[in-house]
């Protein structure tokens, strides 16, 4: 399964990330970048980007690198520190592996506003199920 056939799938069937307008911008070997613009209903009483949104999109970074591979990896844990209100009209998340076991698989993600402030750094780790993803897909 391609890189590209998997970033399809995943834009497919992920209809939460879909609710939340979020798009995976670039995918490769351990590593994603999606990107959400933020819609009136992201916000929260603050007049910033909810928690929950923010969450949202670290996650389906995590995802989309955890099954960049064509490995059926599923979330078991993610810990997320947000470090500074997210305003503004984008946020980015970044993930990236830092380790990968038989299975066990761990990230960092980032999520980033539009003026490169650091708004969340989250760590996840998820299973590997041993499956490939197309027998899921």
């Amino acid at each position: 399964m391609s890189t590209e056939d998997i970033k399809t799938l995943l834009e497919t069937k992920n209809r939460f990330a879909a609710l939340l307008g979020i798009a995976i911008t670039d995918m490769g070997d351990g590593a994603a970048t999606c990107v959400m613009p933020v819609r009136p209903e992201h916000g929260n009483l603050y007049g910033t980007v909810n928690a929950g949104a923010i969450y949202g999109l670290a996650e389906t970074a995590f995802g989309a690198a955890a099954l960049s591979r064509g490995q059926a990896v599923v979330a078991v844990n993610l810990t997320i520190a947000y470090v500074r209100p997210a305003t503004g009209a984008t946020l980015t998340a970044r993930a990236e592996e830092l380790s990968a076991g038989r299975l066990m698989v761990t990230y960092s993600v980032k999520v980033f506003d539009e003026t490169g402030g650091l708004v969340a750094d989250v760590q996840a780790m998820g299973y590997n199920t041993g499956k490939a993803l197309m027998e899921l897909g």
